[in-house]
């Protein structure tokens, strides 16, 4: 007689909803951690945005178990956006709002421009992550893997390699704050623009050649070759994908269409 597996195991949805909480609680543990002194007085709290890329690769693998487990759900789907507005919304909000307090304090006139830009970033990534439920909610896009509008946490990615290759750089901290406004702004527009981004998988994994050896190439030259090359190589390739968006899906059409050629012949 074939033995029952425990109930436990008949929803196994608590696998991808407990990846989830990691996401959420690794943005909450970087908001706690920027709100307080810093006993190294560096510029960038290099901690909390370790703890929100830790937040990306949760929110990378939260999906995946769901699809392999097969456990996807509506509830999942509400958790990871809840988390994701946590990680990728609220958190860079006050790192840009911290930051941009540096370069304000010898202009006390333009104390609000921190503010603004924060409340941006945060308004911006909330819409954007209404906007894609609302699409899924509908019965998804026509198009497989494109997202309309830079994905949350992308955004953050960029944000948060910037901010690392300045703090190895040493520029100071004034400067950084500037750069983080300009950039919260910018990487705002994107997130609710109708640029069109391709799934970061599909893109490394399915796109053109090229763009695959290029960025193997890039990524182990600049580790061999370049001091700190790890911070050039993570800023080159976000980046690039932050670029990939005024190209839209064009990029696999090519490869697409070359597929296709080749399966005709």
């Amino acid at each position: 007689m074939r033995q029952r597996r425990p109930a436990i195991w008949k929803d196994l949805s608590f696998i991808p909803c407990s990846i989830t909480l990691c996401n959420a609680l690794c943005g909450l543990s970087a908001i706690i951690y920027m709100t307080h002194p810093r006993a190294d007085g560096s510029a960038v709290p290099v901690l909390a945005i370790l703890l929100m890329i830790a937040a990306m690769v949760f929110d990378v693998f939260d999906g995946f178990s769901a699809r392999k487990l097969k456990a996807e759900s509506m509830h999942g789907m509400e958790l990871d956006s809840l988390a994701d507005a946590i990680s990728f919304g609220i958190a860079p909000a006050v790192l840009v709002y911290l930051l941009g307090q540096e370069w304000c304090m010898q202009s006390p006139a333009f104390r609000w421009v921190p503010w603004l830009a924060s409340g941006f970033f945060a308004v911006c990534a909330l819409w954007r992550l209404a906007q894609y439920n609302t699409i899924a909610l509908s019965g998804g896009s026509s198009k497989e893997s494109i997202f309309t509008g830079l994905p949350t946490p992308g955004a953050t990615a960029v944000l948060c390699t910037m901010l690392l290759l300045l703090d190895h750089l040493g520029v100071e901290a004034r400067m950084i704050g500037l750069v983080s406004i300009a950039y919260a702004f910018l990487l705002g527009f994107l997130m609710i623009g109708e640029f069109e981004y391709i799934h970061l998988k599909r893109l490394v994994l399915a796109g053109p050649l090229f763009v695959r050896i290029a960025l193997v190439c890039l990524t182990v030259f600049a580790m061999l070759r370049i001091q700190g090359g790890v911070y050039y190589a993570i800023f080159v390739t976000t980046h690039l994908y932050v670029l990939s968006g005024f190209f839209g899906d064009s990029l696999l059409k090519k490869d697409d269409a070359s597929v296709k050629l080749h399966q005709e012949l």
